[in-house]
Order: structure tokens, then C-alpha cells, then sequence
């Protein structure tokens, strides 16, 4: 008997697990300021034609998930009058340089400020809750400007002229690698600093999580994923049948 319908069956298991395990992601992070949720898109597996009777037949072979995609889209701003909070509208980002030295990017722009080390005289820097350095245009870490008449209070006019707006120019090519961060791929291109780029202090971006769109699509896997282990138990019981009627 072919076991072309048991390993039809077994990629469409992997396939919506996965597609499973991307949707939990996404509601995971429905809290998560500058979140951006991912899509799987799927494609069928080869096909194999067959001639029956002068009569030219195909078979799938199942499915797979042939990648997943970040959706950019702006998503709603939330106002919370703190003057460390930034959003990058529509496409933009903002560049975060990593205790490990490397730049990574994040739409999540609620900042705090630190001491750049441990000596007295040390400047105060604009960084992210994971610690990493805030860059300005020209890639730099930015030191936090405080008013001349008020050396206590953060000039926040100046402050939002230096936070540095990125944009690429295929921001879908983007990898994403944990902590809300993206790093730029051949596909992507570049960084690209944009001092034209909007951004707007005392505001956040959202979770781009769509709640109902993505609980419809847990309902959807779900059954697909439960019709496809289906499947897979039918071909084996099946098989059982056939190797006792040999025995």
C-alpha cells in the first residue's frame, strides 16, 4: 500500500502546528508596544501526474508553510505623556545599539535613560528597556540634553530631534530575532537614517495584534490541523488491516 496519503497527512500537520505556533505569537504579544504581528503563507508540495486509462491525473503531496510575513502596517497610537515615549510612524524604526555591539531595530520606542557608565561624570543616554543604546541620526548613542536653566529637567524639544528615525527599503525582508528587534537582511537593504520620517513624542505604538482576526484563525488551524492527524490515524489503522489480512 503507497504511503503517499499518510506523508500527504503528516505535512499538513507540521504545517498548521507551525501556523499554530505563529498565531499564539502574535496573541502573546497583544500587550507589547510596537509589535508587529506575522502571517504563515502556504504552498502545496509537488505533484505527481498520473495516466490512468489515457487519463492524466494529479496527486498532491501536501502542503507546507513557504514562509511567514511581518505585517507593517501603522498601528494605533496610544498617548501616554511621558516625554521618553516615541512612536516611528508608518514604516520607520528606530536603531538600538546592543550591549553586544550590534544594531538592531524596534518599533517599540518606550526609553529610559541611564548613566553610559559607572563614572561620576558619566553622561546620561537615552536607551530601551533591554538595555540597549538609542542612536541618532547619524548613528551615534544619544546623550540626553537637559534645559540650561534647569540642569534637572530633560529638554524634551531637543531630545526629540535627536532620536533617530530608520527606514529600509523592504521593510517585509526584515528578520525578526527576539526581544521585539528586527536586523536588516540582504532583502530588506540597508538602514537608511530619514530625518523626514514621522515621529511623535508622548506617544506609543500599539501591538499590531488583531485579537478577532487572529481567534479566527486559531479556529481555522485548529480544524485543519485535527483533520489532517485524522487522516494520518485512518492511513494507519488502515495499514494495520492490510498487514493482518497478509498475516
Amino acid at each position: 500500500m503507497s504511503n503517499i496519503g499518510y506523508y500527504t497527512a503528516a505535512s499538513g500537520v507540521i504545517s498548521y502546528q507551525y501556523a499554530m505556533d505563529v498565531t499564539a505569537n502574535n496573541l502573546a504579544n497583544v500587550n507589547t508596544f510596537g509589535f508587529k504581528a506575522s502571517r504563515p503563507s502556504f504552498a502545496d508540495l509537488i505533484y505527481t501526474e498520473r495516466n490512468n486509462d489515457n487519463t492524466e491525473t494529479q496527486f498532491g503531496h501536501g502542503v507546507r508553510v513557504q514562509k511567514t510575513d511581518m505585517m507593517f502596517e501603522q498601528s494605533q497610537l496610544r498617548e501616554t505623556g511621558r516625554i521618553l515615549d516615541f512612536a516611528a510612524l508608518d514604516e520607520g524604526f528606530f536603531a538600538i545599539q546592543t550591549p553586544e555591539n550590534t544594531v538592531n531595530y524596534t518599533k517599540d520606542g518606550s526609553f529610559i535613560i541611564t548613566k553610559e557608565s559607572e563614572a561620576e561624570d558619566a553622561p546620561w543616554v537615552l536607551c530601551n528597556s533591554w538595555g540597549g543604546w538609542v542612536l541618532d541620526y547619524d548613528g551615534n548613542r544619544i546623550e540626553v540634553p537637559f534645559k540650561e536653566n534647569e540642569p534637572t529637567e530633560i529638554d524634551d524639544v531637543a531630545l526629540a530631534e535627536m532620536v533617530g528615525v530608520y527606514r529600509f527599503e523592504n521593510p517585509y525582508g526584515l528578520d525578526m530575532v527576539g526581544d521585539n528587534y528586527y536586523i536588516a537582511t540582504d532583502s530588506s537593504g540597508p538602514a537608511q537614517a530619514d530625518e523626514g520620517a514621522g515621529k511623535k513624542q508622548r506617544w506609543l505604538e500599539a501591538s499590531g495584534t488583531n485579537v478577532a482576526n487572529e481567534m479566527s484563525k486559531v479556529i481555522e488551524y485548529q480544524r485543519a490541523y485535527q483533520l489532517n492527524v485524522n487522516m494520518v490515524k485512518t492511513h494507519d489503522e488502515l495499514e494495520n488491516i492490510i498487514n493482518n489480512l497478509r498475516n
